[in-house]
């Protein structure tokens, strides 16, 4: 692979950003929220697969891109920053850049559908505490357990019940889905 193409995937993983931060009007609450919505739209949208790569981590999936990109762009410098605790959100300048990309691509079906999908994810994972969030993600993709160092913990009966029972209160999950949590053997 050329240089250029390296570039061209790191725009588009920058791009890939703006979007998410600015499909709804409020920060993501960390840096883990921000990967995990990125790796839960990536196994939604096999295309974002392509460039936005998810590796094993000690905290699930994690993709150092995303990772080196949220803390330095290269394209889009000063679209978007983050707190120390890790909220990251658009600048004036990233919410021209994500007005502009939405206006661009406004006549294709598939981004259409993208945004959707983004803002659905958005608006139910933000909701959720790092703890739930990752729980829902070793529930759900159970190989990005294999070098956790929390997932042990998280999935232990008491744990996962107590969880699961905070999900359903929320109204993230069903009682069918609550009820197949609680007895997860993954």
């Amino acid at each position: 692979m050329s240089e250029k193409e390296e570039l061209t995937e790191i725009e588009v993983i920058e791009r890939y950003i703006i979007l998410l931060l600015g499909v709804v009007d409020r920060p993501v609450p960390s840096l883990e929220h921000l990967q995990k919505e990125l790796f839960i739209l990536s196994q939604a949208n096999p295309k974002i697969a392509n460039f936005i790569v998810f590796e094993k981590h000690y905290e699930g999936p994690y993709s150092v891109d995303t990772a080196d990109l949220i803390n330095n762009p290269v394209y889009h410098i000063g679209a978007y920053q983050r707190d120390r605790e890790g909220k990251s959100w658009l600048t004036s300048k990233g919410k021209k850049d994500y007005d502009n990309l939405v206006k661009d691509h406004s006549d294709e079906p598939k981004f259409k559908e993208m945004l959707g999908m983004m803002k659905m994810i958005r608006e139910l994972y933000d909701k959720l505490s790092k703890e739930e969030l990752l729980f829902l993600v070793y529930t759900t993709y159970p190989e990005y357990r294999q070098k956790s160092r929390i997932s042990d913990e998280l999935l232990l009966p008491q744990k996962r019940e107590e969880i699961a029972r905070r999900l359903l209160e929320k109204w993230i999950i069903t009682e069918g889905r609550y009820k197949e949590l609680v007895k997860y053997n993954g």
